[in-house]
């Protein structure tokens, strides 16, 4: 009994065949539509293959040409293209800069028929979907033609190698900019890098497309530096310093520095992790006394001063050696609080450099020495250096006075001995000209003067220390004569004044102390003659033996006044440095 009804459940369960085959049925719509699609498929597909023009909305480049045969299109890029690339750029953006590069450097013509086939390209590519695809993007102006087109590579090339002499940089440090009261500091830039030759390519199909886009470029770049906090201190921190002059060429001009002083630890918490691009630092900041635009109008306006001693000419050696020392000065710039040194400036005085033999002394004695008369500059310019107000650092007087300065004004110098030095104290660049001709040595310092300020001097002498004559009897010599083995100086002890007139106002200032020794004189003496006995022809007093004239035996030395005349005449050559033990000195 159960058996059956399990049979009878499994027979009401299955579907009936006739039910089935109703719900399969495609309705007759459907069938319409896909017809009609069908249709229109192989029409466009019969237009893409058939139609004998560009198709409808397809441009070259900006140029419309869509419906035109190849002759029409041709005329049409002709016509147009050359408005396209007038006044046109393309540009190149590398990290914070744009370079642009005229297309007319890098264009070199549009070519015509190629542009025509691009143009007829459009659609008639790849199978009969891809290019029905192709021809409705061009209907909506979603398919471009390229402009074929000539691209100059070498003059693209040399575009973009000078743009990468700008862009390829190694990385930048830290800068900054003093302002009235404060510093700002900017953040260094990392180095840049960048592929050329992709770049290069990349604008040749920007120029192609008519893209004038700038062109992104991918770089690479290194760490930025670090702002260095203390560095920039060193740096920065410090007094006010003047405009200079560069002084190889004389007149180019150094631009000022202020004096600067700020909290380095004030600003190590305002740059923090140095992540911003600028950060501004208070300051306290002291202007320069001397701009460049000022030491532009003044730079060697004024003459401060000048001296000339006069000195034999005919002394050939000794005036040789003289206009070699004046050369080697002349033309010296000395900036504000720079030190002359005589010794360096002229050099040493050797044959191979130049200079000759001439008189010098050793001790009590004279003797020839290369570079002899050499003092007679060092003299001059620091009769000049006086009366110009600047700083005198090193000076020595010679042990002996000299003809050719007066009293106190004289400097010797000798190679690895005494030096004659000074500064530049003033705000201004100063420059020495030295001159020596028509009998004379001219010193000259020029420079800016601020003020009405002039200077002379004064000599005070303390103690005259007069020679004593010393006689040697010398049967040699005919009776009644004499002759001068060492002439008689009169030694003095001196005090120097800078005598200083400005605004109306006069002061005065020691310059200097010199101490000259006096030296004894040494006469040779004949037999008496006897009564009625006459002098032997030419047999007269001779001149002293170390080329000074000779005193006359009738004039006591205590009468020699000591020298005053700037200009006198050198006579003999100058007396050793005081303190030198005997030292030969370059005279």
């Amino acid at each position: 009994m159960k058996r059956k009804e399990r049979i009878d459940v499994a027979n009401e369960a299955a579907p009936e065949p006739e039910k089935a085959k109703r719900e399969l049925h495609v309705p007759l719509a459907a069938w319409i539509t896909g017809g009609v699609v069908l249709l229109l498929l192989t029409l466009l597909c019969a237009f893409a293959y058939l139609y004998p023009f560009v198709f409808p909305g397809v441009n070259v480049g900006s140029i419309p040409v869509g419906g035109m045969n190849r002759a029409a299109v041709a005329e049409q890029i002709r016509q147009h293209s050359d408005a396209l690339y007038e006044g046109q750029d393309v540009s190149v953006t590398i990290y914070e800069a744009t370079y642009d590069i005229p297309l007319e450097d890098v264009l070199q013509s549009v070519d015509v028929e190629q542009s025509v086939e691009n143009a007829f390209a459009v659609g008639r590519t790849g199978n009969p979907f891809v290019r029905v695809w192709n021809i409705i993007k061009a209907v909506f102006g979603q398919n471009r033609a390229q402009i074929a087109v000539g691209v100059d590579g070498v003059g693209l090339t040399a575009a973009l190698e000078e743009i990468s002499d700008k862009a390829l940089t190694e990385p930048v440090d830290p800068t900054w900019e003093i302002g009235t009261d404060d510093i700002v500091i900017y953040a260094g830039k990392p180095g840049v890098r960048f592929d050329m030759a992709a770049v290069e390519q990349a604008l040749i199909e920007k120029i192609r497309l008519m893209d004038f886009t700038s062109y992104e470029v991918t770089t690479d770049l290194t760490d930025t530096p670090e702002i260095d906090i203390d560095k920039i201190a060193a740096e920065v921190i410090g007094d006010p310093v003047n405009a200079t002059v560069d002084k190889k060429d004389g007149t180019t001009i150094i631009p000022e520095k202020a004096g600067v002083q700020f909290d380095i630890e004030q600003a190590r918490d305002i740059i923090g992790d140095g992540s911003a691009p600028s950060y501004v630092i208070p300051a306290t900041i002291q202007p320069a006394t001397v701009t460049a635009e000022d030491l532009r109008q003044a730079l060697f306006r004024d003459t401060l001063a000048s001296c000339a001693t006069g000195l034999n000419e005919g002394n050939v050696p000794r005036t040789n050696n003289v206009r070699l020392a004046a050369a080697a000065i002349n033309g010296t710039i000395l900036n504000p609080g720079d030190e002359f040194s005589y010794n360096n400036v002229v050099g040493e005085r050797t044959i191979e450099r130049g200079y000759r033999s001439a008189g010098a002394y050793s001790g009590n004695q004279i003797i020839d020495e290369v570079g002899g008369g050499v003092c007679q500059p060092s003299s001059t310019l620091y009769m000049a250096v006086l009366r110009a107000d600047l700083e005198v650092t090193q000076r020595v007087n010679h042990s002996f006075t000299v003809s050719y300065t007066p009293l106190g004004e004289d400097a010797t110098v000798s190679w690895g001995g005494p030096d004659f030095c000074f500064k530049n104290n003033t705000d201004y660049p100063v420059k020495i000209l030295a001159v020596q001709e028509n009998g004379e040595l001219t010193m000259t310092i020029i420079g800016t003067k601020v003020s009405d300020k002039t200077v002379t001097t004064r000599t005070e002498v303390l103690e005259t220390r007069s020679y004593q004559r010393t006689t040697k009897q010398d049967n040699s010599l005919a009776p009644g004569t004499s002759r001068v083995e060492v002439s008689g100086i009169t030694g003095y002890a001196t005090r120097t004044y800078k005598i200083i007139t400005e605004n109306g106002e006069t002061t005065e200032v020691l310059a200097n102390t010199s101490s000259y020794n006096k030296r004894d004189e040494v006469v040779h003496v004949g037999p008496a003659k006897t009564p009625g006995e006459t002098a032997q022809p030419g047999a007269e007093e001779t001149p002293p033996t170390d080329g000074t004239p000779a005193e006359n035996d009738t004039v006591p030395p205590e009468t020699e006044t000591p020298p005053t005349d700037e200009t006198a005449p050198s006579g003999q050559p100058d007396a050793p440095a005081a303190g030198t033990g005997g030292a030969s000195v370059d005279v």
